[in-house]
């Protein structure tokens, strides 16, 4: 029987997604699809590896390393440009080329639209969103409203001409009427280098290298039906859902929930025993702009902690952290849990608590752990940042 796992974030990202993927991996048999799910580039999935070396994985899988092979689903967002970026930094460090198939139907961002993103970032001062600065929320609406809005297989279809043609629309038609309807401007910096001819070509390189690179599907089912084993990756968290208009607007521009990976499983032929991986700290932490309501110091939590991963930025600027809170994390389980089991009635429950270590293997808030995993069909946990195992 074929054998899934999604994992899903329970609350603001940067939960230990990466960590579960790869120890995920690990447990399955066969070749495994890594598939990442929601999202693009800016989800940053941290593997760390025993021998002393990690790797922030974003276009790859983060069980890509475990043999996996990564899959852009068609709701994913790729980036030529960090793409590449990426792969080099693999070959290098691991001496790794892992293999990519991207959906024809994916978005692509360019460096366009992180630029455009980053000039309504900064025009917004103290009320930034807390983007990332990587132009996903941007290019979402462009694909909602342009008509030069290409996916993946048809932009790899043009001419070298054709697609200067394409960026130079995005630069000087798109880019402008975008900030205009906002009551923004790009001042005289941005500009210039938004019509940098040099530009289009390190963008047309880039996504030829792409091309090369990865290869393209167009069928979900006849593709995912060759994989006894399928990984489901899902970036931010529960919290950060688009839908989750309570928040609006310091949400992630996709679906961050377990319901689409589900209908991706109930559209294969045949029965798939399912595993949904709720993934959690044992505190919270927030990297950006929006609420937490249980924000604290750091102190408050342990003061030695160092997260080498999520660094400060000036756009989402530094990472906050807060206080356990059982109720709502559960709260946001229990609906999603509950949505993905009308379409995979069958589906398994689990939860996996990272960062134990850092708490002294109790969770920092208002619940006690084995009253949080009660919750749950199966519970893991993980004192160190490479490894995990069957809580009990």
């Amino acid at each position: 029987m074929r054998s899934a796992v999604i994992v899903i974030g329970c609350s603001y990202g940067d939960e230990g997604k990466g960590l579960a993927a790869a120890w995920a991996a690990r447990r399955m048999d066969g070749p495994c699809l890594n598939v990442l799910i929601n999202g693009g580039a800016q989800r940053g999935h941290t593997v760390d590896f025993p021998d002393g070396r990690r790797h922030v994985f974003h276009h790859f899988g983060a069980a890509a390393l475990e043999g996996a092979v990564s899959c852009a689903d068609a709701d994913f967002i790729v980036n030529p440009f960090l793409f590449v970026q990426e792969r080099a930094e693999l070959e290098k460090e691991f001496g790794a080329r892992p293999r990519l198939l991207i959906s024809s139907s994916c978005r692509v961002s360019t460096p366009w639209d992180m630029m455009l993103n980053q000039i309504i970032e900064e025009n917004r001062g103290a009320k930034r969103h807390g983007s990332c600065g990587l132009g996903i929320q941007e290019t979402r609406l462009r694909y909602l409203n342009t008509d030069w809005a290409l996916r993946f297989g048809a932009l790899g279809a043009l001419s070298r001409q054709a697609y200067f043609d394409y960026c130079r629309r995005l630069a000087e038609e798109y880019i402008p009427a975008r900030l205009k309807a906002l009551g923004m401007a790009a001042d005289p910096a941005w500009q210039n280098a938004l019509a940098r001819e040099e530009l289009f070509q390190a963008a047309w390189l880039d996504l030829q290298e792409m091309l090369a690179a990865a290869e393209t599907y167009t069928d979900w089912p006849a593709l995912a039906s060759s994989y006894p084993s399928l990984l489901f990756e899902a970036g931010q968290g529960l919290a950060l859902d688009a839908e989750n208009t309570a928040d609006f607007p310091h949400l992630t521009p996709s679906r961050t929930t377990s319901l689409v990976s589900a209908r991706r499983i109930s559209a294969l032929p045949g029965e798939t025993r399912t595993e949904i991986l709720y993934v959690t700290r044992s505190y919270l932490t927030r990297h950006g702009a929006g609420p937490l309501p249980t924000q604290c110091r750091r102190e408050a939590i342990n003061p030695a902690m160092l997260d080498r991963t999520n660094l400060p930025n000036p756009h989402q600027q530094t990472l906050r952290y807060g206080l356990f809170d059982g109720p709502a994390i559960l709260s946001r389980v229990q609906k999603d849990l509950k949505a993905a089991r009308e379409v995979l009635p069958k589906a398994a429950s689990a939860a996996l608590v990272t960062h134990l270590n850092e708490t002294a293997g109790r969770l920092c808030g208002n619940m006690a752990l084995p009253d949080f995993l009660s919750h749950f069909d199966r519970a893991y946990l993980s004192d160190c940042p490479w490894d995990a195992g069957p809580a009990g």
